[in-house]
């Protein structure tokens, strides 16, 4: 079994030992150490990250993962000799500390969090998950409610800093098993023997085997993103300590440049970007009527145009603007309301021919048939079709084809 160094100082940063065993899994070397700094994932915790070295040689730690027989494994990557360190020779470690304070600061915040939660909703908490941005935990609500109103979770984050404020002591102990049974641990623990109590300040006390902070005023700061339902549960999406202050910074950076471009202040403008909203989309509504009227216009000149048949059907073939696309429809069936008509329309758009073909339901003419005859993308009705091209082919066919009709 691998004596976990982390257990007595989650601040210690390196360490010596020696190497235990050696194996290779999927072709990677794998290493276990008669005693680690390195934290092996579990428990929601990611696994801590470093370096190996020997006297003359030096080894990522890029993987960690504990046994069931409690040793500790470390994925190393090959030094560029090739040469691996033996079992019984001395190694010493680094963490990489950055990432472990992260991740000391998110899981302690979340032992917070999860406290608050259950003091203010009774929720139990539970599939903590620390990701590389983002950190969520799930929650059993009473009556199996998936959702909480945004006030309950306002109160829930402040509750949370509050505690942070308050810098509780966090101890992390084994306790023994008389005095285990009179704690107040906030849930029942998932292990039978060698149980690990984290107390924060008196108020949360949980079994955990993960590494902590000393004192809650080191988390800093908890902000919780959003929640939703997920699986029967609650997800809460949260962040701690200096992730929290990075997003804090975004947002008050862009907070303050809409504030500056829209003349509010930051507080003012999710309302006045609301009247900003609100006239951009009568603006558009306005446009689209104008232009919807501007389009139907041509109808008179495209039917002039029209090319006559030898039968009497007269085919208009049109090529219209851009601004005409959100119209096309309500100008093709213009079109086709008269008596003996085929209209071919086409808009390009965006690299594309958007192909739009309607006949007047006098007629037999199957256009759905016709539009694949002419390689385009699309179908619909044998009187009313629509239809893409990347390219103008299709089109410059279908104005071949049409004195053939």
């Amino acid at each position: 079994m691998t004596h976990r160094l982390y257990y007595e100082d989650a601040f210690q940063t390196t360490f010596e030992a020696t190497v235990e065993q050696m194996k290779l899994a999927d072709g990677k070397p794998w290493l276990a150490l008669d005693r680690t700094l390195f934290y092996p994932e579990g428990g929601g915790q990611p696994y801590d990250t470093g370096i190996l070295h020997t006297e003359d040689h030096q080894f990522a730690v890029c993987d960690v993962q504990a046994d069931e027989s409690g040793l500790i494994w470390h994925q190393v990557e090959v030094s560029e000799s090739g040469r691996l360190p033996e079992a019984g020779e001395a190694v010493k470690g680094r963490i990489d500390w950055p990432r472990r304070f992260d991740h000391m600061q998110q899981h302690t915040g979340e032992h917070i969090i999860a406290n608050c939660v259950h003091h203010l909703t009774g929720g139990f908490t539970h599939g903590l998950h620390i990701g590389h941005e983002v950190c969520t935990i799930d929650i059993s609500l009473s009556d199996g409610q998936t959702r909480l109103d945004e006030q309950t979770l306002l109160d829930i984050e402040s509750l949370a800093n509050q505690k942070i404020a308050e810098d509780g002591a966090v101890r992390c102990y084994f306790p023994p098993k008389e005095s285990l049974e009179t704690l107040p641990l906030r849930k029942d623990p998932t292990v039978k023997e060698n149980i690990r109590v984290c107390d924060i300040g008196g108020f949360e006390m949980v079994a955990c085997g993960g590494t902590h902070l000393s004192r809650a005023s080191q988390v800093g700061l908890i902000k919780i993103l959003s929640a939703q339902p997920a699986r029967g549960k609650l997800r809460l999406f949260f962040l701690c300590g200096l992730r929290a202050t990075r997003h804090y910074a975004i947002c008050y950076t862009a907070a303050s440049r809409a504030a500056s471009q829209l003349s509010v202040k930051e507080a003012e403008v999710p309302d006045r970007l609301a009247e900003v909203l609100k006239q951009a989309a009568d603006t558009r509504r306005e446009l689209a009527v104008m232009r919807r009227r501007e389009t139907l216009a041509k109808v008179p000149a495209l039917l002039e145009g029209a090319l006559v048949l030898a039968d009497g059907r007269r085919v208009v073939i049109a090529e219209l603007e851009e601004k005409d696309h959100p119209a096309m429809e309500a100008l093709a069936r213009e079109l086709v309301a008269q008596r003996r008509i085929i209209a071919l329309l086409c808009v390009p758009a965006q690299g594309r021919h958007n192909l739009l073909f309607a006949r007047s339901d006098d007629l037999s003419l199957n256009l759905n048939e016709f539009i694949k005859s002419i390689g385009a993308k699309g179908g619909g009705r044998p009187e009313f079709v629509r239809g893409a091209a990347n390219d103008s082919l299709p089109w410059e066919a279908a104005k071949v084809m049409a004195p053939h009709f």
